[in-house]
């Protein structure tokens, strides 16, 4: 303890003394005898809560002296007798008590307040690391995709070329999602308007098809756990590389619509194109298409419902359930805990 801090406790102790002294002299005109001790209680108390408990003993020493001199009978005297001698014990054993259980309580609260400091630490430790472990994964799909690139440029059979050139889309597609889960914007696993427009966009730039579509949203924000969250990003990515493969075709101009609603914990994704819609006789239960097959693996994993239909253009609709996750504050991490801005 510095000398400061043990000058700060003495001021708190003799002022609070001061105080009770006062208030008992002012209450002993309308109190019966019998009550010398009444306003140095609270003062022993409060200043084993502010200052400690060698504060508050000093504090209890000098209420039982200015008691005992000029409350307990004989009045300005520190003469004593049996019944003196018990209201001093008295008070000696509240005082004691009191200050026992406070130091207690004190000491638990500081113990608490440093695991929690420690807490927060490690908390901010362990974030720190998950951030850079998602940056070093989202880094090393990026270079997964730039290696399939470099392979499918060696490659001279057109099928194999293609086939590369899917694999290549949806790694780096993946990759983005994966940047775009982690990134702050998104850090509670929200899908709106935003993040659809801005996926969408990635695949319409990787199709080459910046000025030949016109992309509509409609889309209801809901927040989803991570592993619900990344099936549902790649069956949209999947449906709208579909659209722009076979919706957009050899035309100029195609639309791309891409819906998504939520009634209580039932969702419905809806991504509708304007083209020539399915070929006869399509069954996507029976279609052995890489889309195809990731389509029905992803809506399986959300124990989902996926289907295609030709309705002026062709719908692909998925349906899935998600727990409801209420409304809450975006939380963003900071070295003295979590910092919070209302979203909706």
């Amino acid at each position: 303890m510095t000398l400061r801090n043990f000058a700060e406790r003495l001021i708190w102790c003799v002022g609070l003394f001061t105080v009770a002294l006062a208030a008992r002299f002012a209450a002993d005109p309308w109190l019966p005898p019998g009550f010398p001790f009444l306003t140095f209680f609270p003062a022993v108390m409060i200043a084993a809560f502010v200052a400690g408990a060698g504060a508050a003993l000093f504090c209890a020493v000098l209420s039982g002296i200015a008691a005992l001199y000029f409350f307990i009978p004989p009045e300005r005297s520190f003469a004593m007798d049996l019944p003196s001698i018990v209201a001093i014990s008295f008070f000696a054993m509240i005082c004691a008590v009191d200050i026992l259980i406070i130091d207690r309580l004190t000491t638990t609260l500081a113990a608490l307040r440093a695991e929690r400091e420690k807490a927060l630490h490690h908390a901010e430790q362990r974030d720190t690391l998950f951030k850079e472990l998602q940056h070093r994964i989202g880094n090393n799909l990026q270079s997964v995709s730039a290696l399939l690139n470099i392979q499918m440029r060696a490659v001279t059979d057109p099928v194999a070329k293609r086939a590369l050139a899917d694999a290549v889309q949806r790694v780096g597609i993946i990759a983005d999602i994966h940047r775009m889960f982690h990134d702050p914007a998104h850090a509670d696993g929200r899908i709106d308007d935003d993040f659809v427009r801005e996926l969408a966009e990635r695949c319409i730039a990787a199709a080459g098809a910046g000025d030949k579509v016109s992309l509509v949203t409609s889309i209801t924000p809901i927040a989803l756990p991570q592993d619900k969250f990344l099936p549902v990003a790649l069956i949209m990515t999947e449906c709208i590389n579909n659209a722009l493969e076979h919706g957009l075709a050899a035309r100029d101009h195609a639309t791309i619509e891409v819906m998504l609603t939520r009634t209580g914990t039932d969702c419905e994704l809806t991504v509708r194109d304007d083209g020539p819609g399915l070929a006869p006789g399509f069954d996507v239960a029976k279609a052995r298409s890489i889309g195809m097959t990731v389509l029905r693996a992803f809506a399986g994993q959300l124990d989902g419902h996926f289907t295609m239909i030709s309705d002026s253009g062709t719908i692909c609709r998925l349906t899935f359930r998600a727990p409801v996750i209420e409304d809450r504050m975006e939380v963003a991490w900071s070295a003295s805990g979590l910092k919070a801005a209302q979203h909706t």
